[in-house]
């Protein structure tokens, strides 16, 4: 395939008067680029489930009826492609590497005077595609016949000059080179071929093309011209990856397939471990009798499918992290306040390294004993997610980043200690075995260091075990604090909108935080399966107060009392209503709890549902609308642009609301 497009790159070369040296220069460097990308070639590798061609089915797809009528031709091919382009970032980046390369096409094509091509291009894609495909092809090829290599290379030419001066480019050569044209166009047909590749090649997925290419090469001509449309319709099948911004509920809770191996390890227990007033912890692999039972619940098969539904095959790995295993067993007596087991029953984290992306150490714990007393609880899951974790039962989270804790069911009481296995499973990007591995080390270092840190507290003899035991709870609560109000995730969002603003472009910050809670409303509307409603909750709550504090951070110095006092009042009897609306459904079935299927649906008829439709989005619009019409035109056209955008985003939710749903 490589050798393929070596050929046409040559060809268009020589199409352009290269001398055979430059040619074979332009040729050799390709061959460097291009092997530096893929590495080692390795047919025998196939893809998962990927359709094999063959070879009549391929002869029958050029025929006027099967491109342009029934369009089964665009359909197969459909067929074949998708299965070489399961990765979500894989698609991702073919929505910026392909328009690439065929806007270089495309410019290439008018800058020599073809414009006809074009035309043909587009309208063929139009007509042997499906509609909806077809209507977005075109619209993408307009754009692009309208962006001219020359205003590309103005726009990149001023971007350059002002990185030149910043301070982190102030050392950068000052000499101006002018960038042809054609130089630009045959820049990004090679940087979308390129960069295309090495999407596949990080993604650990293999190429369409090298799946006829030997075979079949006269499927290359209906892969080019298919491929954009392709492409979009990867995208569509994915809903714009707008499911990805829904809170997902991440946690797994299954019974183990290996019962046998549970019973063996509770007897070594009973055998081996003595009552004590301190929790027990031991290392099953440093252990003859607990390494093989705990060997098999790490390969048990209950667990790995439970992974599976929440981490798809084609996107992650998943490998156990023996270092970090433990079989744990509870104290006898009273629960002691001032030491490290108290944090167990304190909402926290285990582990810092929230901010690894892509990856995730999960802790899985196999009841070992019965129980029904002890239940395990998750801060930012519905109380329905709540886990007593009984014998041969599993309950995984993340270790970095689900905030949990324990108490005592009401009137419950175990009649024996409760034991159980700690196991551990590094979750990372498929085939990214190096990384995962750093992960994973990273992970165990910690876990060992704090581990030493929990055991010099378990018996407080001294002031310094006090202090580190006090320090290890308030670290632990203050941590809690914030990810349950605003999580490390949205000030990660927050900095990198700030920093858009600062450096790039400055409404970024105000546009990306002040509409982004209408996005997870919706999302989350559109897309319920399997829905963390406390991640939901805090995320809607946090991104409106930031919108309302931009709101009046703009609003609030245009007041001027007493003669905006009628506007006041309007405004409140607005955003009133909205809060009658709330305190009559509840936040849980505000934030969509009935239509999630965490509570029963009920209907209301207390004020205001009694007498105004949708109160809670009505309200907000009559409170936004009478600020706009009392302070007129002392407000700035920015800011009433910024009002109307909520105004138009409430509306569009309303909309779906009555149009989707459930009841």
């Amino acid at each position: 395939s490589h050798l393929y497009g070596y050929y046409l790159i040559t060809e268009l070369a020589r199409l352009f008067y290269l001398t055979p040296s430059q040619q074979l220069l332009l040729a050799f460097n390709l061959h460097i680029h291009f092997a530096t990308i893929m590495g080692p070639s390795n047919p025998t590798k196939a893809v998962e489930s990927s359709p094999s061609l063959d070879k009549s089915s391929v002869s029958s797809l050029y025929t006027f009826s099967n491109i342009f009528l029934s369009k089964a031709a665009y359909e197969q091919v459909s067929n074949e492609f998708h299965p070489y382009h399961k990765h979500d970032l894989n698609v991702l980046a073919h929505l910026i590497t392909t328009p690439l390369g065929v806007w270089g096409a495309i410019q290439l094509a008018i800058l020599f005077g073809s414009e006809s091509l074009v035309l043909l291009y587009a309208v063929g894609v139009l007509l042997s595609t499906p509609m909806l495909t077809g209507v977005l092809h075109t619209i993408l090829v307009a754009l692009m016949v309208y962006l001219e290599p020359l205003q590309v290379t103005t726009v990149t030419e001023f971007l350059l000059e002002e990185m030149k001066n910043t301070s982190l480019f102030s050392l950068v050569n000052n000499q101006e080179e002018y960038v042809t044209p054609l130089t630009m166009c045959l820049l990004a047909i090679a940087l979308g071929y390129g960069l295309q590749d090495l999407a596949h090649y990080l993604c650990c997925e293999k190429t369409y093309m090298g799946a006829y290419i030997y075979t079949q090469p006269s499927m290359l001509f209906l892969h080019s011209v298919w491929l954009l449309p392709l492409v979009l319709d990867a995208v569509l099948k994915r809903y714009c990856f707008l499911p990805n911004v829904v809170s997902r509920n991440r946690n797994l809770a299954v019974p183990v397939s290996n019962r046998t191996a549970v019973n063996a390890i509770n007897e070594w227990i009973t055998k081996n471990v003595q009552e004590s007033a301190e929790t027990t912890h031991v290392w099953p692999h440093k252990q003859q009798g607990t390494s093989g039972p705990v060997t098999q619940l790490e390969d048990d098969a209950s667990i790995y499918a439970g992974f599976r539904k929440i981490f798809a095959a084609h996107h992650f790995d998943v490998k156990p992290v023996q270092d970090m295993n433990e079989i744990y067993i509870t104290a006898v007596g009273a629960k002691k306040e001032i030491n490290s087991d108290a944090v167990f029953y304190t909402p926290h984290t285990d582990g810092p390294y929230w901010f690894l992306p892509g990856a995730s150490l999960y802790r899985v714990l196999v009841g070992v004993t019965p129980n029904e007393m002890v239940r395990t609880r998750f801060n930012l899951q519905h109380e329905s997610q709540d886990q007593v974790l009984d014998k041969y039962g599993a309950v995984g989270f993340d270790y970095n980043r689900e905030l949990h804790w324990i108490d005592h069911v009401p009137g419950k009481q175990n009649k024996e200690r409760r034991s159980l296995v700690k196991l551990h499973y590094i979750v990372y990007p498929k085939g990214w075995h190096g990384y995962g591995n750093l992960c994973a080390s990273l992970n165990t270092k910690y876990n060992t260091w704090a581990r030493g840190n929990f055991l010099k507290t378990l018996q407080v003899k001294g002031a310094y075990e006090f202090v580190l035991a006090w320090w290890i709870w308030l670290t632990t609560k203050i941590n809690s604090l914030f990810e349950e109000s605003i999580g490390w995730s949205n000030l990660v969002y927050v900095l990198t909108a700030y920093a858009l603003s600062k450096f790039v472009w400055a409404p970024a910050f105000l546009l990306l935080t002040s509409y982004r809670h209408y996005v997870v409303y919706m999302t989350t509307f559109a897309f319920r399966d399997n829905v963390a409603l406390g991640y939901l909750m805090r995320d809607a709550k946090f991104y409106k107060t930031l919108a309302l504090l931009q709101l009046a951070r703009r609003l609030v110095p245009l007041i001027e009392l007493p003669h905006d006092v009628p506007a006041l009042l309007l405004a409140c009897a607005g955003f009133g209503t909205t809060l009658m609306a709330t305190a009559q459904l509840g936040f849980v079935r505000t934030y969509f709890g009935s239509e999630l299927g965490f509570v029963e649906p009920k209907w209301i008829d207390g004020f205001p549902y009694n007498s105004i439709p949708h109160p809670m989005i009505v309200g907000q619009l009559f409170a936004y609308g009478s600020i706009l019409v009392c302070l007129g035109q002392r407000i700035p056209l920015e800011t009433q642009l910024l009002v109307g955008g909520h105004m138009s985003c409430y509306v569009l939710h309303m909309a779906q609301e009555m149009l989707y749903s459930s009841y």
